[in-house]
């Protein structure tokens, strides 16, 4: 593109908004876990955070013990180190490149954060077998492997396991979309674009 090219006013308002929307990730879980068996009627919820873990992590791991699954322990995910780093980057960046207005700075933090996206919902999977499939052979109830759902629900022994998308998760996602309408605007005014429109106009 036209190094002259800067995003536009809209464009860097819309960037703007979606900094602040990676940025307010931190006051909201990433995603809810909700149990529920017939021992525990009112539901056994725990939510995931950039940064820890909520809710009745320390039941949860009770239960985890009788069958053999691995520990839910906030200090063995490097992820809550690494997460808060990435997000907070993502979100000052964008302020910066929104305030220079560079067309190449938006297309640079757009990559950087599908792969940041694509990056974490793969490690969120990957924890989820490690989960289910790191089982103490020491254990009292002896299972088979299980991978809990990433979203949606199932069933394990007696507990209907459900999983959702937290706000935080909502927030990330919305500044995603903010940030690719924010380049289709710029990327529209282009004025490259704009003469490679008119001549295709002018060849019909």
């Amino acid at each position: 593109m036209n190094t002259k090219h800067k995003l536009t006013i809209l464009a860097r308002v819309l960037l703007i908004l979606a900094s602040l929307a990676t940025l307010a990730s931190f006051l909201f879980p990433l995603w809810h876990y909700y149990f529920e068996a017939p021992q525990y009627p009112e539901g056994l919820a725990m939510s995931i955070w950039s940064y820890k873990l909520g809710g009745k992590v320390d039941l949860i791991n009770g239960l985890n013990h009788y069958v053999g699954f691995m520990q839910l322990k906030a200090e063995d995910f490097i992820e809550f180190k690494i997460f808060p780093v990435i997000i907070g980057l993502l979100g000052i960046t964008g302020i910066i490149i929104a305030l220079m207005g560079s067309v190449k700075g938006l297309r640079n933090w757009l990559l950087g954060y599908g792969l940041f996206g694509v990056g974490a919902l793969i490690d969120f999977y990957r924890w989820l077998y490690k989960f289910g499939h790191t089982i103490d052979p020491q254990a009292i109830i002896d299972v088979e492997g299980y991978t809990p759902p990433m979203i949606g629900s199932s069933t394990f022994m007696n507990f209907y396991i459900m999983s959702y998308p937290g706000s935080a998760a909502i927030a990330l996602i919305a500044a995603l979309v903010l940030g690719v309408l924010a380049f289709a605007i710029s990327w529209r005014r282009n004025p490259k674009t704009a003469a490679l429109k008119q001549a295709q106009v002018n060849t019909l």
